[in-house]
Formats: structure tokens, C-alpha cells, sequence
């Protein structure tokens, strides 16, 4: 039987490899360069980054991933007209395989910036290979390969930390569980490694971290680099969820130098929704992570510069200056004409005295296959009564025994869609428990064991063995680090917008204009769940 990175392969081969006619070669020749390389040569290498994507025009070349020992295991052989690259090659960052030549090899070296002159000036050729891009990533993503490996067990918080980090921004990886593999407890025994102190990251380029942090593995893997000091953009977008990746798509696509910064990954909370069904134009229903992930590379195709994951600390507008200053976490500044706040929300948290001790492996604000597989064939409660909640439901009852929904009102209907509300009722082991709260939370060394939920009708307390919470109680602004920009806000943390607010307004050619989302700025303005 094939594993599922060789079915995308063999059902989609010819639309994960495709092979350019001489016409459409010689169209974008201006493109690129030629080159040649001999027999045996490393034309792109894992860990590093490629000089940009190739279309080969003589010879063979041998596409490999590296597994979880680092040992090569071949994907594919080019041949002449194939196109060489992955959606790493559209950003400029490392390679996530081998490129080997089998043989004297001429091709055509096209550099990142080129490679996006030619997904929007070639239509037909340009869709063909931006498809192109996407599988091969997915199928990297299936098999983890190319990036990291961690070194830790399921079950460690600080192994889902990182683990559910890499699933979000869509970048491969793999893991090597010490208490079944070999290799694993060699390597923890070589370094004297003491359990506490995992996990260990193995990065593609050689580097083994103990433990990072999320922004420190992805310096170190290549996801984030830099910010040019001295560059003044267009347009700054603090946030990468719907709002901030649409506002991306737009300004980038009319040719406004646009830079996306986020402190986590790109997606937001829709990015974490298991399946979304009522959205315009996918009658069958799509994950939150694929839907966003498209609307990241679209992003990418229109030249907008992602900057993930970066966090902004403050912002300021020196006087005088022509343009506001972003202070980043790292203490970097950006400097920009017009900055699009779409910093979004913030997940709310259960007003329970131990609550922290059990975040991150087995309290969770998301539903995803990692977090589905680590509960897999358990009972689970979930917390909630939003689409989201619905959504989570419906998506963990296909993988584990029973989904316990504790809901605080009597009823679904004021707060989640009516076709999730049919599908809970027709899904047998969902049990909803109504007039409902969480009480306590049992449990030791970072486990759940047990949740204490108390009826509001009668104050009788329930203990049910649950070892995953899940929860989905909304969300507040996320709009703290506006505090001392001078950024109006409500009692609630809202950024203040809008005709009827009595302040400055964003200001065009010497006139006060009332925007719709216009805040107390000029140059400034609000998107999404951060405004009111």
C-alpha cells in the first residue's frame, strides 16, 4: 500500500511535475540565468537557501528528502523542461530537499524576485506552477521532511509547543519519540540529556537546540530573518489572520511594498478551525489551515514580505517623521507610510485556579490532528457554544470516544449556525450537557485527570475522567500593546473607529476623511476582531 506522500504523487503527478514546452521556456528565458553543473553536483541542499527556482534544460537531476535519520530517500528525477522548486524558493528561504545532478546539467536559475514577476505576468504557465509549489509543500507536509526533527515524547508540552508552532506555519517536520526509537535514546544518552531538559531540535542545518523558543527555532530554521532598518514600506500589517492576509492580497497586488507581521503564525483563529462549511465558494467545506495557507501564498505571489513569527511590541509616530515606527519584541524597528492593525483576538481562559498547569498538554484552544491524535479513542469535554465549538465537536466525535459539550446557556441556537446544530444532534456520541460550567480541574504534574462541572439549576457538581479540555469561549481584543501609542480605546480593549468618533480621522491631501475603520492616527487604520 502506498503512504500518503506517494498517493499525492501518483494521483497528481502530472500536476506536481509539470514539464514546460520550448515556447513557453523561451518566454520566460528573460527571467533568469543560465547555468551548468557537473555530474554529482549539489544544485540545492536542505538547510540552505537555493539561489531560486530552476527550469531544466539539459540533463537529469535527482530530487531527494532527508527522513527522520537523515538518510536521502528519492522523490522524484528531473528531466528537461522540468521546474525545480518549492514554495520555499517563492519566499527565499532555505530548501526543504536535495537537488543532485545525475548528470551534466544546463538550466535556467531563476531568483525569487523573478519567480514572482513570472506567477503574475505568465496567467496560464504562472497557475500551473504556483499549483506546482503548493503539492510539492503538501506532500513535504505529509512526510515531514526537510525540517526538523524533534526529539521528545507526545505527550511533553513543550514537544506539542513547538510541534503545533511548525503545523500551523505550514512547515514540515518530524519527531523521534526516545521511549520507541533507538536512535532517539542514543542521542539523548550521548549529550547526557535528562528527560526534564527535553526536547532537543535537530535542525536541517546542523544546529541542536535544547528546548527553544518558538521565534528562536525559527531563526534558526530559516522561517524569519532580519528587517532592513533603512527600508520605509508602503503598508505595515501587525497581524496575519483573515483581516491582516486579505489587507496583504490587496495592497500587494497594487504594487504596495507590504510587510505582514505576526507573533505566532499566519491563519489566526480561523487557521485552527477544523472544518468550515459556510464560507462563499467551498460548497464541500474547507480547514481553517488550508483556507488560510492559500491566502498566504497568495500574499507571497503579489511580492508581500511576511515577517512570522514577529511580534510588535509598540507603535509611534515621531513627529514629523512621514511615517510610523513599529517596535518588534526583538527590538527591531519598521518603519512605514500607513500600518494595517489586524492584530485580532486573543483566546478567553476558564476562571479555574489551576488552569495554567494544565495548558499545552491537556487544556487546548484549538482542535487540530495533533492534538486530535494525542486523544484519540478518549473521552474529551469541550467548552463552548460558537461555530467554533461546533466545528471542534463535530471533528474530534470522528476520533475519539465521546465529545462531553459543556455549555452554559440552554440552548445552541442564539450563538452557533443551524447546520451545526443539526449535525451535533445527528452525531451520537456528542453528549451535551446544558446550564453547565466547568468548576475545577484534577489532576497532577501538568495532567488532567478529571473536570468538575457544576449545573447552574441545580448546583449539583459532576466529576467526569477527562484528560483533554478543549476551549472555545471567545475571545478578547488584542490590542495591549497599543497601550501608550495614543491609539483611542474602549473599556473593552476595542480600538475606537469610525464617523462617530470624536477624534482625528485619517487624513488625505490636507482633508479629514471619515473611513469607516479610520482610528486616531493618520496613516492608521483598524481590520477585523481588534475594532468596534
Amino acid at each position: 500500500m502506498l503512504s500518503s506522500p506517494d498517493v499525492l504523487i501518483a494521483t497528481r503527478h502530472h500536476q506536481m511535475f509539470p514539464v514546460l514546452e520550448a515556447s513557453e521556456i523561451g518566454r520566460i528565458a528573460r527571467l533568469g540565468e543560465r547555468r551548468t553543473y557537473a555530474a554529482g553536483s549539489h544544485i540545492f541542499t536542505t538547510g540552505e537557501v537555493a539561489v531560486g527556482a530552476f527550469v531544466l534544460l539539459s540533463g537529469r537531476v535527482d530530487i531527494t528528502q532527508r527522513n527522520r535519520h537523515a538518510e536521502p530517500e528519492l522523490i522524484v528525477t528531473h528531466g528537461p523542461g522540468s521546474f525545480m522548486g518549492e514554495l520555499a524558493q517563492l519566499s527565499g528561504r532555505p530548501s526543504l530537499v536535495d537537488g543532485v545532478a545525475r548528470e551534466p546539467v544546463e538550466a535556467l536559475v531563476i531568483p525569487p524576485s523573478r519567480l514572482r514577476e513570472l506567477l503574475v505576468e505568465e496567467a496560464e504557465l504562472g497557475e500551473r506552477i504556483m499549483r506546482a509549489l503548493i503539492l510539492r509543500r503538501v506532500r513535504l507536509l505529509r512526510s515531514g521532511a526537510g525540517g526538523p526533527v524533534i526529539v521528545g515524547g507526545a505527550d511533553n508540552t513543550d514537544v506539542l509547543r513547538l510541534e503545533g508552532f511548525l503545523e500551523r506555519n505550514g512547515h514540515p517536520h518530524q519527531r523521534l519519540d526516545p521511549n520507541s526509537d533507538p536512535c532517539a535514546r542514543a542521542l539523548i544518552e550521548r549529550f547526557q540529556v535528562t528527560p526534564r531538559k527535553l526536547p532537543l531540535v535537530l535542525c536541517p542545518n546542523g544546529a541542536m537546540l535544547r528546548n527553544p523558543t518558538e521565534v528562536e527555532l525559527a531563526r534558526y530554521i530559516g522561517m524569519v530573518a532580519s528587517l532592513d532598518p533603512d527600508r520605509v514600506y508602503d503598508v505595515a500589517i501587525v497581524g496575519a489572520g483573515p483581516a491582516g492576509l486579505a489587507a496583504a492580497v490587496y495592497a500587494a497586488s497594487e504594487g504596495l511594498s507590504t510587510l505582514v507581521l505576526d507573533c505566532r503564525a499566519f491563519g489566526g483563529q480561523a487557521g485552527a478551525s477544523a472544518r468550515i462549511e459556510n464560507y462563499l465558494g467551498f460548497p464541500t467545506g474547507i480547514t481553517g489551515a488550508a483556507l488560510m495557507a492559500r491566502a498566504y501564498n497568495q500574499a507571497q505571489k503579489f511580492r508581500a514580505e511576511m515577517a512570522i513569527p514577529d511580534e510588535v511590541g509598540r507603535l509611534d509616530v515621531p513627529t514629523n517623521a512621514g511615517c510610523i515606527r513599529l517596535t518588534l519584541a526583538n527590538a527591531e524597528q519598521v518603519r512605514s507610510r500607513s500600518v494595517v492593525i489586524a492584530s485580532g483576538a486573543r483566546y478567553r481562559r476558564l476562571g479555574v485556579q489551576n488552569l495554567a498547569s494544565f495548558e499545552g498538554s491537556s487544556v487546548h484552544y484549538w482542535a487540530s490532528p495533533l492534538e486530535a491524535q494525542l486523544c484519540g479513542g478518549q473521552e474529551v469535554a469541550l467548552v463552548g457554544a460558537g461555530n467554533s465549538a461546533g466545528q471542534a465537536a463535530v471533528y474530534l466525535a470522528d476520533r475519539v470516544a465521546k465529545v462531553w459539550m459543556i455549555v452554559r446557556g440552554h440552548s445552541l441556537d442564539a450563538s452557533m449556525s443551524r447546520y451545526l446544530i443539526e449535525r451535533i444532534a445527528a452525531t451520537r456520541n456528542i453528549q451535551i450537557m446544558y446550564n453547565t460550567s466547568v468548576s475545577a480541574l484534577d489532576g497532577s504534574d501538568g495532567l488532567l485527570q478529571a473536570v468538575r462541572c457544576r449545573s447552574h439549576l441545580s448546583s449539583d457538581e459532576r466529576t467526569c475522567a477527562i484528560r483533554h479540555l478543549f476551549l472555545f469561549i471567545g475571545a478578547d481584543p488584542n490590542t495591549d500593546w497599543l497601550a501608550g501609542s495614543g491609539i483611542a480605546l474602549d473599556d473593552r480593549g476595542f480600538i475606537r473607529t469610525g464617523a462617530n468618533f470624536q477624534g482625528p480621522l485619517v487624513v488625505r491631501h490636507n482633508h479629514r476623511i471619515p473611513y469607516r475603520h479610520a482610528i486616531s492616527y493618520d496613516a492608521a487604520c483598524a481590520r477585523g476582531s481588534a475594532l468596534r
